[in-house]
């Protein structure tokens, strides 16, 4: 067969496939197909739908809460009392001072002589503030407590969360992961885009981790990291999405739900076998949906609304155009 004659068939079998997903009964987000009515409800699924439908809310619920999140805001500096405010201000001398361990965790004064460079910071805070704004020294030391509870001060590291958001290269890494939630190390974005090898990507990636600006997550061998105000309902989602024959299957799922596991399987050149654990995969996850139509034809519906929820903070897979075709 010719090229020209090659191309044309498959520019033929693509306007085929492009004219099936159009013509597709399935257009809901609640997996009903128009005008069809379920014939078979499983009843191991009756019994999982309170639970699917609060994994539901909890995701729609985090994804507003999520949209509405800014990582650089002064939202949680603001939070800090001035008691706090001000001793943050007096660490960033100190913490910065070679001839002291920064390695510390104090639970009461008593500890404080345990640890050199808490001593300096406890004594530099009471001078600088117990007689001019009156703070007593009880005060000063939970400001303390509480600075580093809540990770503005960190063990093992020369600098406070204040000077970490000022920072040029932190914040361009921050701003790279709420990007591309889910990111590796070995991602060839990471040079792309941020222009840095691996190696130093890591070395600021464990920084970030020690505030809890980030969290990372591990899926299968590799570590994936996020926004630490990423909801983690979605860690197993962006697992799934990681074997690149799902997001195959629920194309071919949009172009027609009827399809059977034989014509996946032959579709994909892989067994029976390994379409149905994968189906299986995707069920429990709620992605997809196994029902009955009119003529009682075993149909594997999408959930289009979990697809849309999932892109509006993952932008891989993107599922937009598939979509767009509904």
């Amino acid at each position: 067969m010719s090229l020209e004659k090659r191309k044309d068939t498959k520019e033929k079998e693509k306007k085929k496939d492009k004219d099936k997903l159009r013509d597709s009964s399935f257009r809901r987000d609640d997996f009903k197909p128009l005008g069809a009515k379920v014939i078979l409800k499983e009843p191991d699924k009756q019994e999982e739908a309170p639970k699917i439908q609060k994994i539901e809310r909890d995701i729609s619920e985090n994804v507003q809460e999520f949209e509405s999140l800014e990582y650089i805001s002064e939202e949680p500096y603001e939070k800090l009392s001035e008691l706090e405010k001000d001793v943050l201000k007096i660490a960033e001398n100190v913490l910065k001072l070679k001839r002291y361990d920064t390695d510390f965790e104090i639970e009461s004064r008593a500890q404080i002589q345990r640890f050199p460079i808490i001593e300096e910071l406890y004594a530099k805070s009471i001078a600088k503030l117990a007689y001019h704004k009156g703070y007593t020294k009880d005060e000063i030391f939970l400001g303390i407590r509480n600075l580093e509870k809540k990770n503005w001060i960190v063990t093992n590291e020369r600098r406070t969360k204040m000077e970490i958001l000022k920072d040029e290269k932190f914040l361009n890494i921050l701003e790279f992961i709420r990007n591309n939630p889910g990111i590796h190390a070995r991602d060839d974005k990471v040079e792309e885009e941020l222009e840095i090898t691996r190696t130093p990507f890591l070395k600021h990636i464990m920084t970030l981790e020690r505030f809890e600006l980030i969290r990372s997550k591990k899926i299968g061998k590799t570590l994936h990291y996020f926004l630490a105000d990423v909801p983690e309902e979605y860690d197993d989602y962006k697992a799934i999405f990681l074997n690149p024959m799902i997001p195959e299957i629920i194309e071919e799922l949009f172009i027609d739900e009827g399809i059977s596991i034989s014509k996946l399987a032959e579709k994909f050149d892989v067994y029976p076998g390994t379409i149905q654990y994968n189906l299986k995969k995707m069920k429990k996850l709620n992605l997809i949906k196994s029902t009955k139509n009119k003529a009682g034809k075993k149909i594997h519906l999408v959930n289009i609304d979990l697809l849309k929820k999932y892109n509006k903070l993952f932008k891989e897979p993107d599922f937009s155009t598939l979509l767009r075709g509904l």
